[in-house]
C-alpha cells in the first residue's frame, strides 16, 4: 500500500467517522420528548421539583 493510498484511507475513515457520529443525539431525545411527551418524562420532572416545593 502506498503512501497516498494510507492517506487517503484515513481521510476517508476520519470523514466516515464524522458523518456517523455527528448525530446531534440531545436535539433527537429533545424532540421525542416533545412529540411522545412519555409519562416517564413528567415523572421524572416532578420527581426532580420535589415534594413541597410550590
Amino acid at each position: 500500500m502506498s503512501k497516498i493510498q494510507r492517506v487517503a484511507l484515513a481521510v476517508g475513515i476520519v470523514l466516515l467517522d464524522s458523518m456517523v457520529f455527528f448525530i446531534p443525539l440531545t436535539a433527537l431525545f429533545m424532540g421525542y420528548v416533545i412529540v411522545a411527551n412519555p409519562p416517564w418524562f413528567k415523572d421524572f420532572l416532578i420527581k426532580l421539583d420535589g415534594p413541597g416545593q410550590e
